[in-house]
């Protein structure tokens, strides 16, 4: 079997997000410890709550703000992959661009 450079970065970004699960899902256990040993300390205390009700108005809503964060970086990263995908259709190096090799008369341009 051949590993292809295509394989080795499918490989790498799967050990990648698996070492990221694992370092959030530690950090999240490790956090709600935390929370759970400090609560009895802080009864019913939420720093949101605790606001002015004019400026948790003028903030808005904490999780519609971080939703529309994530929708916003991810039409980002799309659009992104899309520009790329456009650079591969207009360069040789396309998925579907036959391998031309060096000095070949009928290459593109020459």
């Amino acid at each position: 079997m051949v590993l292809t450079y295509e394989d080795f970065v499918r490989s790498m970004n799967e050990q990648g997000l698996s070492i990221l699960t694992s370092w959030q899902q530690g950090a999240i256990e490790a956090y709600a410890g935390w929370m759970k040993a400090v609560a009895p300390l802080m009864p019913d205390l939420n720093l949101y709550h605790e606001l002015p009700t004019v400026m948790q108005d003028a903030l808005g809503d904490p999780e519609r703000i971080l939703d529309n964060q994530y929708a916003t970086a991810i039409a980002i990263v799309n659009l992104h992959r899309e520009f790329v995908q456009e650079v591969f259709r207009a360069s040789f190096i396309a998925p579907r661009t036959p391998h031309v090799p060096q000095g070949d008369s009928k290459r593109p341009g020459r």
